[in-house]
């Protein structure tokens, strides 16, 4: 078998090969039948009825949300070309702005406050009526052009502007403003375009040019100050124009640093706002104002002046304002630094008592880098209780029919030419008089030093320029605030016994001179063997004693000037001892002594006083003068 096998591949093999080979004695092995396939000649045919019957497939429906865009696009698309129509097709029955004219004819100049005629044109040139037309003139009230607060002519009620039609109306306004400020006046014309609801408005503006202001405000003060130096500069303000009826006003506006001392007139509320209401074309105001700038070398302070109204609930803020200046002072370092001590201190307000001796000490040094030629120091002394007899100066010459003391090359050599750095003092000394006794009553008793440093000081070396400083203090007198105490006999045994009680009254008589005294009080104790009775009957003043400190009270509050001179003023309680054994031969202590004190308002600082022991020797008694008051057994 595997013999024949190979044998019928290799005659396979060479059948293959042989070109020569007769096909028609080839074996066959097997038979294969045929299969017959109806193949269509038309088979293009066929395919385009498949795509048609593909095409007859149902497609899903169109979604609602597709339906209502399709339906807006359409009616977005028509009226679309429904307003191009109306628009470019249809003009007669179209409004435009720019064929509205609003003409205004007046002067172009006004003075403040005064009343100024204008003549407003409207015009419609447009093809349709202007239906429910309003006109609206509005302007700023005050002088800042600030739109927010604003004067409304009430609206006018034109009605029907027909097309082509011409509208005219007189208005008069009233501006304020600063001298060659220009306000504006808004002219607006509020319309409906015929057979529609819309609102439309036309607005213009006209200019006016301020050429006089209501009133001009002036300053007159320095540039410059030194820190902590008085200074003083006016506010004037001149009426030039009218001002309103309604509350008129200058107000100042001070810097931070700036302390107010005073001003004349006085302000009408506070201590920068004054009335304007007497205010005339041939009166101006004058303010004068005094006062401080603290603060450093190169700082500049702006101090700013208002006129204005008022609203009559809160009178000092200014709510239309009519005109404005602002004032700038710097602040430079002094050439010749200045202090001014009083009795050691350098305050501006020192306090003493009367009669006393003051010694005043002028410390000056040369802050500059250049010398000083040529210095000198003028010192002015003012005051109702100075004592011009005790004026001494050893430095300086004083001259008492100008009551001047003055320091320069003549008296001290040292100021011919101060070098920079050098320093030195000038010294005076003056006392104050004695308000004790005085037969004409005082009033605010004080000394005024008001000191001028000046000199001359060469920037090139040829050119002199005068430099010139200026302090001031205060010495304020204390008033004389005093306390009396005594005691007289009320009974039992006398003198006073051992182990026997004996009863005393106690008074306490109040004195003061020119100041007036608040929170006054006095206090004193009571030694262990005496008792505490109480107050006299009939008397009215607030006095309490305390039995854990045994300390009595006496608050009395405010003491008018000239208490003991003019009113009294007094508090009387009764008190009593009894001696002990110990105390035979002795003269006991009735009540320790008594510590008066106050609050001087004028001077604004505290007096203290005190008043001796009393003993029962009963000295002011003059029923028992010849009693010794030693205990007896």
């Amino acid at each position: 078998m595997e013999g024949q096998s190979k044998n019928k591949i290799e005659d396979l093999k060479r059948n293959l090969y042989d070109v020569k080979r007769n096909k028609l004695n080839q074996a066959r092995e097997g038979v294969i039948h045929p299969i017959e396939y109806d193949v269509k000649e038309n088979w293009q045919k066929e395919k385009e009825e498949d795509s048609k019957e593909d095409k007859k497939i149902k497609r899903p429906p169109l979604s609602i949300f597709k339906k209502f865009f399709i339906l807006a696009l359409v009616f977005f698309v028509g009226a679309m070309i429904y307003a191009g129509y109306n628009f470019f097709g249809n003009d007669r029955t179209i409004v435009s702005d720019e064929k509205i004219e609003i003409k205004v004819v007046g002067n172009s100049f006004s003075k403040a406050g005064e009343e100024l005629p204008l003549e407003i044109e409207i015009i419609n040139n447009n093809s349709a009526n202007l239906e429910l037309t309003y006109l609206s003139v509005e302007y700023p009230k005050g002088a800042l052009n600030d739109w927010s607060n604003l004067e409304r002519l009430p609206r006018d009620n034109i009605g029907i502007i027909g097309p082509g039609e011409r509208i005219v109306r007189n208005v008069k306004v009233s501006l304020f403003g600063e001298e060659k400020s220009v306000t504006n006046v808004r002219i607006g014309l509020e319309y409906h375009p015929e057979g529609s609801n819309a609102v439309f408005t036309k607005e213009i503006y006209y200019p006016v040019t301020i050429s006089a202001a209501p009133l001009s405000l002036s300053f007159e003060a320095p540039n410059t100050t030194v820190s902590n130096q008085n200074i003083t500069f006016k506010v004037v303000a001149t009426l030039n124009t009218s001002l309103p009826e309604e509350n008129p006003i200058l107000k100042v506006s001070y810097p931070n640093n700036f302390i107010f001392d005073s001003a004349v007139p006085e302000p009408a509320y506070g201590n920068s706002v004054w009335s304007l209401n007497s205010l005339t074309t041939e009166k101006p105001l004058e303010v004068e104002i005094k006062g401080r700038i603290m603060g450093i070398e190169g700082d500049e302070h702006v101090f700013h002046a208002y006129v204005g109204t008022s609203k009559e609930t809160n009178p000092s803020d200014i709510i239309v304002n009519y005109s404005s200046l602002l004032h700038k002072i710097s602040i430079n370092k002094p050439f010749l630094n200045t202090k001014i001590l009083v009795n050691g201190l350098d305050q501006d307000e020192n306090s003493v008592a009367s009669g006393s001796n003051v010694t005043v000490v002028i410390d000056w040094s040369n802050n500059s880098f250049d010398p000083i030629a040529d210095g000198e120091i003028i010192v002015n002394l003012d005051g109702n209780v100075l004592d011009k007899n005790s004026i001494y100066t050893q430095d300086g010459f004083y001259d008492s029919l100008s009551n001047q003391i003055v320091f320069n090359k003549s008296t001290d050599f040292s100021l011919s030419e101060i070098k920079p750095g050098q320093n030195g003092q000038s010294t005076f000394n003056f006392k104050t008089t004695q308000l004790v006794g005085l037969l004409d009553s005082v009033k605010e008793p004080s000394v005024s030093i008001k000191v001028s440093v000046s000199g001359r000081q060469s920037s090139s070396g040829y050119d002199y320029k005068k430099l010139s400083d200026f302090l001031e203090k205060i010495v304020k007198i204390k008033s004389d605030f005093q306390i009396a105490s005594s005691a007289y006999y009320y009974n039992g045994e006398i003198p006073p016994k051992a182990n026997a009680e004996t009863s005393y009254i106690v008074s306490w008589t109040l004195s003061n001179s020119a100041n007036s005294i608040s929170n006054a009080k006095a206090i004193s104790s009571l030694p262990i063997y005496v008792s505490w009775v109480g107050s006299v009957a009939g008397s009215n003043e607030n006095i309490t004693y305390n039995q854990a400190t045994r300390e009595i009270t006496w608050d009395i509050g405010n003491v008018s000037p000239y208490t003991g001179i003019k009113t009294n003023k007094e508090v009387s309680f009764v008190i009593k001892i009894r001696p002990s054994l110990s105390q035979i031969g002795q003269i006991p202590m009735l009540m320790d002594k008594i510590t008066l004190t106050g609050i001087d308002t004028f001077a604004k600082t505290e007096v203290t006083n005190y008043s001796s022991q009393i003993m029962t020797s009963l000295n002011n008694d003059p029923n028992y003068k010849q009693i010794s008051g030693k205990v007896v057994e």
